[in-house]
């Protein structure tokens, strides 16, 4: 027996949904690292102000390193799983995740699960926290946006013993489930399209945030098929902060006034690439005879704008739909896999140099 953040006795080497969660972090395997009864241990984190200091940094120490979450449910439903599904993104701009998030909630509600919500706004601290927020509530699953996380998030999710279904990206190592796309090859067949149509000197500009891995991918795999096709080194001009139609603009003036060669450009996003169309009309720049224009994420405006813009749509509503499954599956002791779900190169006017 032991004492949850309650003070009530729980029993937490029973079952859980049919396994044996003995192998889980537990206030009495905090309270023996630290060399302290399992009463201490619960009054540090009931109570901190009536534990010394230097032994609440003690106790603190063995809970990350044991990976503890607090159980934020007391008495008998401590050792149940909720119907709760933790969704974790890192953005909430341009409804980026918006469809995803509106699917998967459709269909877990049918299945009488519930979605608890998180944004991290790429913020790796913030998704260690969120996470750790998240699994105190013993959710059924976690979906989370991307395979590239702290390592941290990496270890607390590994050791809640619950499916984790990552969403968005494929190319690379996952921790349970994914479902998603390779970011590279989006990158690899943006250049690919340029050269098809006649550009020359290409360019990306954008947001790249330290912690934003998916539009890295993608200007890896830009720069790795531009050289496969003997194109000289790609111009840069990127900020580390949330996309935006004045930052595009922004950025694009900057790229002309070094390099007014250019033939072609690669944004980050679509909301760049409108602030980049706006910049390059107010230099006079015709598109897409002088300079291209190519992004990602077919915003609902991407085909309005003119001159209307070629772009890359994810499969949103099916990663959606598909994540929900893989919830369900894997709780009922469904094998872990990876699906890789189509993409589409949406051909619009402002790489239309040929028909």
């Amino acid at each position: 027996m032991t004492i949850d953040m309650d003070g009530k006795h729980i029993d937490e080497t029973k079952e859980l949904d049919g396994k044996d969660v003995r192998s889980v972090p537990t206030l009495a395997s905090i309270a023996e690292k630290v060399g302290v009864s399992v009463n201490t241990v619960s009054r540090a984190l009931r109570a901190p102000n009536t534990v010394r200091a230097e032994l609440r940094k003690r106790i603190n120490v063995a809970m990350d390193e044991l990976n503890y979450v607090p159980n934020r449910l007391a008495g008998g439903l401590s050792g149940m799983r909720t119907d709760i599904v933790g969704v974790v993104v890192t953005s909430l701009y341009y409804s980026e995740f918006a469809s995803i998030i509106d699917t998967l909630q459709s269909a877990l509600l049918e299945r009488d699960l519930q979605v608890m919500l998180a944004n991290t706004r790429y913020n790796p601290d913030q998704e260690i926290k969120l996470v750790r927020s998240i699994l105190s509530w013993r959710p059924a699953a976690v979906a989370i946006i991307g395979i590239d996380h702290p390592p941290k998030v990496v270890e607390l999710l590994k050791a809640s013993g619950i499916p984790i279904i990552e969403m968005w990206d494929t190319g690379g190592n996952v921790i349970d489930t994914a479902i998603g796309f390779d970011h590279q090859a989006v990158g690899a067949a943006q250049a690919r399209h340029l050269i098809d149509q006649g550009y020359k000197k290409l360019a990306f500009v954008g947001s790249l945030r330290e912690n934003d891995r998916r539009a890295q991918k993608r200007l890896l795999g830009l720069e790795a098929e531009a050289a496969r096709a003997g194109i000289a080194a790609i111009a840069k001009r990127t900020e580390p902060q949330g996309g935006s139609p004045d930052l595009g603009e922004r950025l694009a003036g900057e790229l002309l006034e070094t390099h007014s060669e250019i033939g072609a450009i690669v944004c980050n996003s679509d909301v760049v690439a409108f602030g980049v169309l706006r910049a390059l009309k107010k230099r006079g720049k015709r598109v897409p005879e002088d300079i291209g224009v190519i992004a990602f994420g077919d915003n609902e405006a991407a085909a309005c704008v003119t001159p209307s813009l070629t772009t890359i749509r994810p499969d949103r509503e099916k990663i959606g739909r598909l994540t929900a499954d893989a919830i369900v599956a894997r709780i009922n002791g469904g094998e872990p896999q990876t699906t890789v779900v189509d993409w589409q190169l949406m051909f619009r006017d402002s790489t239309r140099r040929k028909d």
